[in-house]
């Protein structure tokens, strides 16, 4: 055995970048029955992530717990499933059976008796070892169904109170995550996990908040050093999103702030704004923002100072301005999404917001920028308005952009082969850039054809990949581009739902720029299984595709170039033959 694996400290370094997966998991404990030197470090590192209590659980001796099941809700399900007549029900009428066992009710661990002293042994010599923890998000291939009874945390809570351990329950956890709909587990009852070591908390608030008071208190007295604090709440009272900023508020020297679904107030973003470690911040601001004279002279804001990510959601235009106002001098951000909720600004407008980040400090800084609008309009009826090369042009000043998203109601018919060049020679440092306007008739699509994505190949050397909705049934005479022209980074290309009437010219001439390109579109055709039908196609019915000639014809295209281009690749990945064959022999003949 080589020297260096016989450090205990190298060891652990090697097998911690095992994450959580299935195989990784298997290869841990493999590695663990290896020899004397690889155990203890191969069993950290398995007891290292964890995402099932139970498993430490069932560390306390086998006479306090026991594990049952619903007898009825388990018959019942097995009865549906066998039924000849569960593949004809109305979906509203039956229960997700494909397969059986994935919607069978898990088993449920509880406690038979009160916990003693020594019941604590086997628990604490594992516990120890944990350094993240999970309630949610379960992979039952690795854990198997299982539920905690919420006995279990009492029990536990009754003990610590007894001093038959010390608290806090995990000694070394660093990182706790906890889906309030997961398992019957409450905030309540996850208060026991809290202790000084952790870090990152991620927190997702699903219907109720039931024990969030008493969870907030918690945490702001049992962990004073968080740093990453993730929040995602679909509950909307004014009462829970008070607890949440109180909880954002109490952090002393958080690194990161996400709250999706919390509505920040003035208060609280004045309150970020003077934190001097704040790196990323995730906020919805609230409405009339604008109006709040958050910029006055007598508010002393700071301005993020240390903030190199920022993701906004934003009910007014006026308020995106002013909060990016706020943001201008923070010389270090590098991540900017802006998220206009439930409203369509004008091409004025979004040249407006794109102004300002010209002007501001991070224009040289920025790599990544993501502009979405989640509103819903009729894809039947016409744009309101079109993405221009006037409304783009602030944004390209910002030479170094690297990722860019705008995922916009916006006609692209202003989008054409031009203003496509000018991206190109604007962001030569781009490696993926998605311009979708969320609608598929051809109204909405750009005027961008093959042509266009030379372009991208002669100016973006690092480009990997594109999402475009384009029209690539321009004749291909005119779009062949310059033979010297190869883009060998781009390996994904997303063409949504772009028209195509000849797919070997399409094919070819993609080959021929993108030799290590991977295709995909939207155009898809659901086949009829002889089966029964279960669940999952109803399901798939309610995600309905067209089924008119023109768009079964558009799928069939667009297959035969996803065809094509993997013939090509396995043509080159073959010893050459004959130099002088081409990928359009393969095709025409």
């Amino acid at each position: 055995m080589h020297p260096c694996l016989q450090i205990t400290e190298i060891l652990s370094e090697i097998f911690a970048s095992y994450d959580e997966d299935k195989e990784n998991i298997r290869t841990l404990y493999s590695l663990a029955l290896v020899c004397k030197m690889f155990h203890e470090p191969a069993r950290d590192a398995l007891w290292r992530f964890q995402r099932s209590f139970v498993t430490l659980v069932k560390m306390f001796p086998a006479d306090v717990w026991v594990e049952t099941e619903d007898r009825a809700v388990v018959r019942l399900l097995n009865t549906t499933a066998s039924s000849p007549e569960s593949s004809m029900a109305d979906p509203s009428e039956i229960s997700l059976l494909s397969p059986p066992n994935l919607w069978k009710k898990p088993a449920t661990l509880t406690f038979k008796q009160p916990l003693t002293p020594s019941d604590w042994t086997g628990f604490q010599f594992y516990a120890k070892r944990m350094v993240h923890l999970s309630f949610g998000h379960y992979d039952w291939s690795v854990f198997g169904g299982q539920e905690l009874s919420s006995s279990v945390f009492r029990a536990i809570e009754s003990s610590l109170n007894l001093g038959h351990c010390d608290r806090p329950l995990l000694q070394n956890l660093s990182g706790l995550s906890f889906n309030q709909g997961f398992g019957g587990v409450s905030l309540r009852d996850i208060c026991v996990f809290l202790g000084p070591r952790l870090k990152t908390l991620h927190l997702t608030i699903s219907g109720s908040f039931d024990g969030l008071e008493v969870f907030a208190i918690a945490v702001k007295a049992r962990c004073p050093t968080i740093e990453h604090l993730y929040i995602s709440s679909h509950e909307r009272s004014k009462r829970a999103n008070s607890f949440l900023l109180d909880l954002i508020c109490s952090l002393s020297s958080p690194r990161t702030i996400s709250c999706e679904g919390v509505t920040c107030d003035s208060q609280t973003l004045k309150y970020l704004s003077s934190l001097p470690f704040l790196r990323s911040l995730t906020v919805r601001l609230p409405k009339r923002f604008a109006q709040e004279s958050f910029l006055d002279s007598s508010s002393n804001i700071r301005p993020f100072l240390a903030l190199q990510h920022l993701n906004i959601s934003v009910a007014s235009i006026a308020d995106a301005g002013e909060f990016l106002q706020v943001t201008s001098r923070s010389s270090g951000l590098t991540s900017l999404s802006v998220t206009f909720d439930q409203i369509v600004p004008t091409p004025e407008q979004l040249r407006a917001v794109f102004t300002v980040i010209q002007r501001s400090s991070f224009r040289d800084t920025l790599t990544t920028f993501a502009l979405v609008e989640e509103v819903e309009l009729s894809q039947d009826s016409p744009p309101l308005h079109s993405l221009d090369a006037y409304t783009l042009s602030p944004l390209l000043q910002c030479r170094n952009l690297e990722h860019v998203t705008i995922h916009v109601p916006y006609g692209h018919a202003a989008i054409d082969n031009s203003l496509l060049r000018e991206i190109a020679e604007a962001w030569p440092r781009l490696r993926d850039i998605s311009l979708t306007s969320r609608y598929d008739a051809r109204l909405w699509h750009s005027k961008i054809n093959l042509q266009g994505l030379s372009y991208l190949a002669q100016h973006c050397h690092s480009l990997q990949s594109v999402s475009l909705q384009f029209d690539a049934s321009l004749p291909a005479t005119a779009m062949y581009p310059d033979k010297g022209i190869c883009c060998e980074s781009l390996t994904h290309l997303d063409v949504c739902h772009s028209h195509v009437t000849d797919p070997p010219a399409v094919a070819t001439f993609l080959a021929d720029i993108f030799p290590n390109l991977k295709l995909d579109h939207n155009f898809f055709i659901r086949t009829r299984s002889p089966s029964p039908r279960t669940a999952w196609d109803y399901f798939d019915d309610s995600l309905s595709d067209d089924d008119s000639p023109e768009y079964i014809n558009m799928a069939e295209h667009w297959t035969d170039v996803v065809q094509m281009l993997e013939a090509r690749k396995q043509e080159l990945s073959q010893p050459p033959t004959n130099p002088n064959v081409r990928m359009q022999s393969l095709i025409y003949n």
